[in-house]
């Protein structure tokens, strides 16, 4: 099966985020700005928190899906490397008991570095059946994820205001953010809560701080 050049996959993507853009700036349909909530941290923590139990169903459906398809095979690449493990095992030991003047040394040397080549191979093999389906989870939990946003599951219109307008544009931009923050999986969604209680943290640290410098700059003089 031939692979897609990154550069491919790169134009491809440029194009598309062009044609999102482009073509409600020609034909002068671009959506008035969007009216969001004041931003509190029990907000965002309920957002997240919903966010991230909805994912937790999502990774385990994926994980379910991928075994039944990509299992049986992941299990016999590791049985090859296992064997191919231990037959370079046997070989090196048998090598290492032979002198170095006995003729069937050469032999099992030979033996050595083919059975480390097979290894090598096997290794290979899983690694790279691993990234496939690795990708292969990716992109069904991006299907899910999207679905999941068609239902109803959406992160960007929890955070807008009760009486703002919701364009198309708005809509179909909340379900690809969505359908990838849940294609990201649980993990992801518990970096940008932490990320944000991060930024808020540092923010109190700050208006704390400017506080106190105010209240010392308007301190009356113990001297006066």
């Amino acid at each position: 099966m031939k692979k897609i050049s990154s550069p491919m996959i790169w134009a491809t993507l440029s194009a598309i985020v062009l044609l999102f853009i482009g073509y409600p700036v020609w034909s002068n349909q671009v959506p008035d700005a969007s009216v969001f909530k004041p931003l509190t941290a029990q907000l965002f923590t309920g957002l997240m928190g919903w966010l991230f139990a909805v994912a937790l169903f999502v990774e385990r459906a994926v994980e379910v899906v991928v075994l039944v398809f990509r299992d049986q095979q992941a299990d016999l690449l590791e049985d090859a490397v296992d064997q191919a493990t231990k037959v370079l095992a046997v070989a090196t030991k048998k090598a290492n008991d032979l002198a170095d003047a006995d003729p069937a040394k050469k032999t099992a040397v030979d033996a050595v570095e083919a059975a480390g080549a097979k290894l090598a191979v096997a290794q290979h093999d899983q690694i790279v059946y691993r990234a496939e389906t690795k990708e292969i989870a990716l992109l069904v939990g991006f299907a899910f994820g999207i679905f999941i946003s068609l239902a109803g599951v959406r992160a960007l219109h929890g955070l807008l205001a009760d009486n703002a307008s919701v364009g198309t544009i708005f809509t179909v931009a909340d379900i690809l953010v969505t359908g990838a923050v849940l294609a990201g999986g649980s993990e992801g969604i518990h970096r940008i809560a932490n990320a944000f209680s991060g930024f808020m943290d540092g923010l109190s640290a700050r208006s704390d701080q400017v506080q106190r410098n105010a209240n010392n700059d308007v301190k009356p003089d113990s001297k006066a």
